[in-house]
């Protein structure tokens, strides 16, 4: 007897070390969130990666989404407006109200309730139910004003969980034709000459842009020179403006512009109208044909999207990778006469409830010339177009994300029975 006793009181520790491990090793879901290229991901607590918290259209930057939002993301079209980057992005964080999780939308607005954490005897702390433990543990660890990090278009300070607490510094300046943005915990203040930020002919604009393109020898009206207010570079010269409207008037009547896309990368049929769903993929191409006898200069190439697609990049022209924003415009340089350039590029759609046809416009401009095309986007919330992956790969998933999350149970219930079988054998050789 007094070996069966010590086998048992052996066995009661060895249960007693495999549930406190399991206690430890636990994971506990939507522990904290964490950036993934334009992505804000939510982890567990063993550092896993789950499901999207929230699409950053401006880059994430330290566990937060950098929503740069001003006037000039609303483009006018034919008397409408067309916003690419959303002022207020649905679902963009979580927080606490009494002890339920409730949604939020970038602009603080409250939405429909996530989760009640009474209903798993847990406390909501900081957007995430807890336990008792946890709470003390991170209220004794929280730190206000933690770290600093770019935020609409400023520098903000964030507390020890990745909320924002407060006002670093402001990015804007006294110069409206500057862009003002943040980058790396830096104001950056960028002069645009192009009308996108002071319109061509206000006041900011001659105060701040005619001094760096007057006098330069060439009278440039796109960018508001006259008579009046450059003499020097816009002396009449009846013979040249004349030669100078001739080749406007030629590549205004033939420079034109064509927009397609497409839902199959391999397939090279480029469609006017595209049927998609929630999470789908759509490929974009923009054209430009110069049938003119003139190098067609300056073109600038520009797109309005639906707010339904997220613009993810690739962008490419005549398949070579750029830089650059094709909503807010990018600059494609020249089309030799009799030719001809492509521009592509990729967008995703997010979740959304409709079954509607909207446009995806393009825009070109060159100087004075203003060209446009547009394609109809069909999307059907009930169309999936989900990466088709095989039913084995997604069993052996299954079984593998079963087996990491229950693997310490599985372990110490198989030593339970070895260890209860050995017991009984003792026990039925000793009787």
């Amino acid at each position: 007897m007094e070996k069966i006793s010590k086998l048992l009181l052996f066995l009661t520790i060895i249960l007693a070390g495999f549930f406190t491990a399991s206690v430890v090793l636990a994971c506990y879901s939507h522990s904290y969130k964490s950036c993934s290229g334009n992505y804000l991901y939510w982890y567990d607590s063993c550092g896993e990666q789950q499901e999207i918290a929230e699409y950053c259209y401006n880059g994430c930057y330290n566990s937060s989404c950098n929503n740069y939002n001003n006037n000039n993301n609303y483009n006018n079209y034919n008397g409408y407006y067309y916003n690419n980057y959303p002022s207020c992005n649905n679902h963009a964080y979580r927080d606490c109200i009494g002890n339920s999780i409730y949604w939020y939308d970038s602009c603080g607005n409250q939405q429909e309730m996530y989760q009640n954490c009474q209903n798993y005897n847990l406390l909501c702390q900081f957007g995430q139910c807890v336990s008792n433990l946890e709470q003390s543990t991170r209220q004794t660890d929280y730190v206000a004003y933690s770290t600093k990090s770019c935020h609409n278009g400023s520098v903000y300070w964030y507390d020890s969980l990745g909320v924002i607490s407060g006002l670093y510094k402001n990015c804007s300046d006294s110069n409206e034709c500057t862009l003002d943005y943040c980058k790396d915990l830096v104001c950056l203040n960028t002069q645009k000459c192009d009308g996108t930020t002071c319109a061509v002919g206000s006041d900011s604009y001659n105060k701040y842009c005619l001094k760096s393109t007057c006098p330069n020898g060439t009278c440039e009206q796109n960018l508001g020179e006259t008579n009046d207010n450059c003499p020097v570079d816009c002396k009449s010269n009846q013979e040249g403006q004349n030669t100078q409207n001739t080749e406007a008037d030629a590549q205004k009547a033939n420079l034109g512009v064509s927009f397609f896309a497409k839902k199959d990368l391999n397939s090279l049929q480029w469609d006017k109208t595209v049927q998609i769903g929630r999470n789908g993929v759509i490929y974009f191409m923009i054209t430009i044909n110069n049938n003119s006898n003139f190098q067609a200069e300056n073109l600038i190439i520009s797109v309005n999207i639906p707010a339904e697609i997220s613009y993810l990049g690739n962008l490419k022209v005549d398949d070579v990778l750029v830089s650059g924003d094709i909503v807010s415009g990018i600059n494609v340089g020249f089309v030799p006469a009799q030719g001809k350039k492509a521009i592509t590029f990729e967008g995703k759609t997010q979740e959304f409830d409709i079954k509607q046809d909207k446009q995806a416009i393009a825009f070109l401009n060159s100087n004075q010339i203003s060209q446009s095309d547009f394609i109809s986007i069909n999307f059907d919330a009930s169309q999936s177009n989900l990466a088709a992956v095989s039913s084995q790969e997604t069993k052996t998933n299954a079984i593998w994300e079963f087996f990491k999350r229950w693997y310490i149970w599985i372990i110490s219930g198989l030593v339970l029975i070895f260890l209860f079988v050995i017991v009984f054998r003792r026990i039925s050789g000793n009787v």
